[in-house]
């Protein structure tokens, strides 16, 4: 796998951790909620991408339970990291590129990326 393919999948994988997670909808992450073409969601991008600067809690209305389920989440989706504890991933629970770059980093380490 090259090193684009393999950002790729985190990527896709990390957008589909976000959809599992109960309230999260591929309109509040990508925009255009009214289905007029226009950008009304916090995303603003198209469902091929996901915005980096997108921060979970004030852009996406995440609290402390949908970050749980979304640890939760990226344990299922990412099952090369193991079992995830809150102090290692809660600093990267911020932004979108913040959980890219942790992912990134663990994957690596594991020898998975």
């Amino acid at each position: 796998m090259t090193g684009t393919t393999a950002v790729c999948s985190v990527t896709q994988r990390l957008r589909d951790a976000l959809l599992d997670v109960s309230g999260v909808t591929p309109e509040l992450l990508f925009g255009d909620p009214d289905g007029d073409g226009g950008d009304g969601g916090a995303g603003g991008g198209t469902a091929e991408e996901l915005e980096e600067d997108l921060q979970l809690v004030d852009d996406l209305g995440f609290d402390s339970v949908m970050l749980m389920e979304l640890k939760s989440r990226l344990e299922q989706h990412f099952p090369a990291l193991g079992e995830l504890t809150l102090p290692e991933v809660l600093p990267s629970l911020r932004t979108v590129g913040s959980i890219v770059g942790f992912l990134k980093r663990r994957l690596s380490s594991a020898g998975a990326l």
